[in-house]
């Protein structure tokens, strides 16, 4: 099956002289978020323990208490419509330094082999030092990796680099999902390996036909973009909202923003409503449950990522599984996935005029053009290879 893209240098400088082995991993601790948390990090880290169960032991520990509102500014952070996973058991109190060291000690007791981490935000730094650490002293055998979904945070500052390097200090090895966040561990943790590996990609459980889901939707037959997911400041919804109109003259496309909108990109809502193709874009400031969000995938023409910055994306993944193309700035591990002629069109970042380029191209292509290219990346990006990859780095003995 192979690794999408491996950027491992003490790996890769070692492997002329000597093949690397793995050993078979038998116990995995996950600690990280878990449903009716409705976040995307949460649906991954199931899907993950879900995959990985099919191959070895998974013990999961998860939060015990929620992180504080201004951290997560979203309206609702809960889903009552997701059930609590019986098997995720809570355990870490980001107030409560007992519960960290209650934490380490039940993966060291459980005869654990490696730790996996979901990293996302520095928040969790000084919790995830003190786990890793403990850890280190009361089972060293056991590997402390950490999951990347981005290295370092949309809103940084000097105390979130702080509190991130205490953590990727006490990690031994790193997942990431761009070659870019690789090379900034590397300076940051030097000697500690890490491996690239796009987000997976899940195939939606039961997605309606395009018909079936721009009936349920209330949606006319012209080509529709989408832009899916959180709305915030770095992800460029300003910058499709200035092609709007080029768009709308050379494709004759409807444009859908669908997600909630973070209160740092507020403005975003007046400038939909006051675009001169205001009448084109449909604005739908709101939570989307899985459901729906496979819906709009499966009613959409061409999703469009036009971030300015991103590690990787799990709505580029999710259109993939979804065999639709997507037009997406050239800017991390975007460039990865993203394959022109083949599964989509890329454009410079924070350049309108390009970005209509670029969906005109996919919407001239069609989606018989895309659908090989996205077939065979949908094989490629599948959770099994994903969780074949991890546990193979993880179990490199030379490490």
């Amino acid at each position: 099956m192979g690794l999408p893209l491996v950027h491992d240098s003490r790996v890769l400088e070692a492997r002329a002289a000597a093949p690397i082995t793995s050993t078979p991993l038998r116990r995995v601790a996950i600690l990280g978020p878990a449903p009716p948390d409705r976040g995307g990090i949460a649906r991954e880290t199931a899907l993950l323990v879900a995959h990985l169960e099919r191959r070895v032991e998974v013990r999961w520990l998860t939060y015990s208490r929620r992180y504080p509102r201004w951290l997560d500014p979203r309206r609702f952070d809960l889903d009552a419509r997701l059930k609590s996973v019986p098997e995720a058991l809570p355990m870490l109190d980001y107030r409560s330094p007992r519960s960290w060291a209650r934490t380490a000690s039940a993966v060291a007791e459980a005869g654990c082999d490696a730790l996996l981490v979901p990293w996302w935000t520095a928040f969790w730094g000084l919790p995830m030092r003190a786990v890793m650490r403990r850890l280190a002293r009361r089972s060293p055998a056991t590997r402390r990796v950490l999951i990347c979904h981005n290295v370092v945070d949309h809103e940084g500052g000097a105390l979130r680099r702080f509190l991130s390097m205490g953590a990727f200090l006490a990690a031994d090895a790193f997942v990431v999902h761009s070659a870019s966040d690789a090379r900034a561990l590397a300076r940051a943790a030097p000697g500690r390996p890490s491996v690239v590996l796009p987000h997976p990609a899940a195939p939606p459980a039961a997605a309606p036909s395009r018909e079936e889901a721009r009936r349920a939707l209330g949606l006319n037959e012209k080509p529709l973009l989408l832009f899916l997911g959180l709305v915030r400041s770095y992800k460029g919804v300003d910058v499709l909202l200035d092609a709007a109109p080029e768009i709308v003259r050379r494709s004759d496309a409807s444009i859908a923003v669908v997600g909630e909108v973070f209160p740092e990109a507020r403005e975003l809502s007046g400038r939909a409503a006051s675009s001169p193709v205001r009448d084109r874009i449909l604005w739908k400031d709101a939570y989307v449950p899985e459901e729906e969000m496979d819906a709009w995938l499966a009613a959409c023409d061409v999703v469009v990522l036009p971030y300015r910055e991103i590690s990787g994306s799990g709505i580029a993944a999710r259109a993939i599984a979804a065999a639709r193309p997507i037009a997406a700035a050239a800017v991390g591990g975007l460039t990865d996935v993203v394959e022109p002629g083949e599964t989509g069109e890329l454009f410079p970042p924070g350049d309108a005029s390009s970005l209509a380029a670029a969906v005109e191209r996919v919407l001239s292509g069609g989606a018989p053009r895309y659908a090989p290219g996205l077939e065979r990346a949908a094989r490629r990006m599948s959770w099994e290879n994903y969780v074949q990859a991890v546990l193979e780095f993880v179990g490199r003995s030379d490490r």
